[in-house]
């Protein structure tokens, strides 16, 4: 007389996947290594909140971002915007997202080293998240229009001081990046400038090349195209050396001014609490498109700058940049709603 056996069947995909996620949570209390954890991650898309529009700078270095990771991950990663108050509404999103990994920030200066600084009701900290990596820099420059005597940082400083308050300068309203790097060039140089605020660079670049403002502070990428058709001059980079894409502009470092050190990074950022397996595997990711030629070239167009940290060296990076920006910040006594 036979016995018959249960057939046994092979494992499905989604059956290995469901042990996979399981082995993952349990990880941390079975004492497995953390390649282990990794291994199960990710296993679906992957979202990056960017908290601009479609189609400007930051969703551009996204996008590019986001294609190489992709290809390291084996997964998509899909960009979701959600711009409002200064990157805040992104932020606060990201923040109350579910800890696995699989919705990131792209966080600004403006999202976590000034934003602290300005706003009464903002709700986040960067104790809520787990920073990942620094993806881009891109360094600040001066630009003045072309009927100005001035081609040079030192004949800057020499006209404005005896042309007081007849320089104006164009920035993005009270409490920009914009409106802080102009403050930040008045107390170096003790040049007094009138504020004119703009609602986008668009609009503010073309009153400096027509003369209804004689000077112009932004990140290079905004700026460099105009200058190089002729229509503005820039004379003076804010970065710690000459950039790449322009080494014939000088640092204000160069020019006597040590001080005039402004940069705009762009880094990713999972909510606090995500595994640390699994910001590890990101930041390998990450590592992965920042060594991409692809990335390399397509930044270079812009004088956008290809950087990346481990996620401690980034953390470190954001409280030097909020401790900079917060002793500029504090005493001009600003506080928006």
């Amino acid at each position: 007389m036979g016995t018959d056996f249960p057939t046994r069947r092979a494992p499905t995909r989604r059956s290995l996947l469901r042990q996979a996620m399981s082995m993952a949570a349990l990880a941390p209390w079975l004492g497995l290594a953390p390649a282990v954890l990794a291994q199960a991650f990710p296993s679906k898309p992957l979202k990056i909140v960017v908290p601009f529009a479609a189609g400007g700078p930051t969703d551009a270095i996204a996008r590019v971002v986001a294609e190489r990771m992709a290809a390291d991950l084996g997964q998509a990663v899909v960009i979701e915007n959600k711009p409002g108050a200064s990157t805040m509404l992104g932020a606060e999103a990201v923040a109350r997202a579910p800890k696995d990994g699989y919705t990131l920030l792209l966080g600004t200066t403006s999202t976590f080293s000034t934003n602290p600084h300005l706003y009464k009701a903002i709700t986040y900290t960067l104790a809520d998240f787990a920073p990942i990596g620094v993806v881009a820099k891109t360094d600040w420059v001066i630009a003045v229009n072309n009927d100005l005597p001035i081609r040079n940082l030192r004949e800057f400083v020499d006209y404005g001081r005896a042309n007081p308050g007849r320089l104006n300068y164009g920035m993005m309203g009270v409490g920009s990046s914009s409106h802080f790097v102009g403050k930040m060039i008045e107390g170096a140089t003790t040049v007094r400038m009138v504020d004119v605020p703009y609602k986008g660079s668009g609009p503010a670049l073309a009153d400096l090349m027509g003369g209804q403002v004689q000077v112009y502070v932004d990140a290079i990428n905004s700026s460099l195209p105009l200058a190089r058709a002729g229509k503005i001059r820039i004379i003076g980079m804010m970065g710690e050396k000459r950039a790449p894409i322009a080494p014939e502009i000088p640092t204000f470092a160069e020019s006597g001014f040590p001080d005039v050190v402004a940069q705009s990074w762009y880094g990713l950022f999972a909510p606090s609490g995500t595994p640390r397996a699994v910001v590890d595997r990101l930041n390998a990711a990450v590592q992965f498109a920042m060594r991409s030629p692809e990335v390399a070239r397509r930044y270079a167009t812009d004088g956008t700058l290809a950087e990346t940290s481990t996620p401690e060296g980034f953390q470190a990076m954001i409280r030097a940049d909020a401790e900079k920006w917060g002793r500029l910040i504090q005493p001009l006594g600003i506080k928006l709603d």
